[in-house]
Parts: structure tokens; sequence; C-alpha cells
């Protein structure tokens, strides 16, 4: 019995994408990767079946061309795996949900809670997610007071009163952005009833407490 085995590399496959389990990393936010697959091609035969072909190869890799590709098909390996991996977004699948949100961790000059978060939904006939569309304003609002408000929490945490440009450095600090979105935040919270001035001092904020 004769056992052969062959590999080919898929390279240069860029997609973006974000490890949602990884909250102690960076790896949680999304970002693009280079992605490449290694597959193992194997043949084992006896003496009384061969499982090469007339060229001793266990795989043609000229088959893994276009299914309509000149002069002669293939199988369409390749352009299936171009399909689902060059330049395309990777997203979990969750069971126990019908949709997936993507929503902006971090932008590189503005605010990632003002960008649209993203709805993609499963589609079992393409076998991959699909564009849904983006969440309603509303939505977005929820999101953003939500998340300023955990902010804030821990800013005053141990502190009941904290100047405006230390509360400006604080979330710059906390949230990774730039010193104008920090300010735009701080209007945000201030309109929102999250935070509210120093009655003796119009320098400095305090969180406001709800008395419930």
């Amino acid at each position: 019995m004769a056992k052969y085995q062959s590999t080919k590399l898929f390279d240069n496959y860029s997609v973006a994408l974000r490890q949602h389990k990884a909250a102690h990393s960076h790896c949680e936010l999304l970002h693009g990767y280079a992605l490449k697959f290694k597959v193992w091609f194997e043949s084992i035969e006896s003496l009384e079946e061969k499982q090469l072909d007339e060229m001793n190869w266990i795989m043609d890799y000229g088959g893994f061309k276009d299914t309509d590709a000149e002069p002669t098909p293939g199988n369409g390996l390749k352009k299936w795996m171009n399909y689902m991996w060059d330049h395309t977004l990777l997203i979990e699948k969750d069971d126990n949900n019908n949709c997936s949100v993507v929503k902006a961790l971090k932008v590189r000059d503005g605010s990632p809670l003002d960008v649209p978060m993203m709805q993609f939904g499963w589609n079992k006939s393409e076998g991959r997610h699909v564009y849904l569309g983006e969440k309603s304003k509303e939505d977005s609002e929820i999101r953003k007071t939500s998340e300023l408000k955990d902010v804030a929490t821990e800013i005053f945490k141990n502190r009941v009163y904290i100047s405006n440009q230390n509360l400006i450095k604080a979330i710059m600090e906390s949230m990774d952005v730039k010193d104008r979105t920090a300010r735009s935040y701080i209007k945000f919270m201030k309109d929102n009833e999250i935070i509210e001035k120093n009655p003796s001092n119009a320098l400095e904020y305090c969180l406001i407490t709800l008395p419930f």
C-alpha cells in the first residue's frame, strides 16, 4: 500500500474581522488581515486500485480555475474562494440570532459612536451573511447614550467633581478619541442629562445621579 501527499497554498486574501472574545486585546476591534490557506491532498492506493491520475498527480491544480474558463473549464474552486474570502467582511455566525450588527469601535479621526450601525443577516440559500441595511437613528442614539453613561460612571467612580480639562483628557484616554471628539461627547452628555456643571464652580462637572 502506498501513500501520497501534495499541498496547495491559497494566499493573499484580504479580509476585515474582529475577535469579539479577545476583550484583553486590541484584536477585539475590527481590523484588516491577510489570510492564507494550506490544503493537503492525500491518496492511499493499494495494489488492486490506483488513485493517481495518468500524470501521477493526486490533484490537478489547474482544475481549480473558473468553471467557464477557456479552453479547459475547471471546478471553480478559486472563483469560490475569491468570492468568500477576498476583500470581504467576516462576521461570526450566531445560531441564536437572525441578525448580526457591526458597529464602529474606533475610527481614525472622529466619533465611532456617530458611525451608523450596519446589520447583516444569515442567508441560508447563499450560505453567508448578507447586508440588511443600517440600524435606525434611534438605535444609534440609544447606543451612544448607553456607552457614554458607562464612560461617565467609570470616570466619576472615585470623584464627585472633575474639571473640564481633566474630563476631556479622561474621555480621550478612555475612548481613544481626539480632543474635538471628547468635547462633543461632553456636550452630548450635558444635553442628555448624564453630567451637569457644578453649581458652585462652572469649570467643573459632576455626574447626575437619578433618585431611583
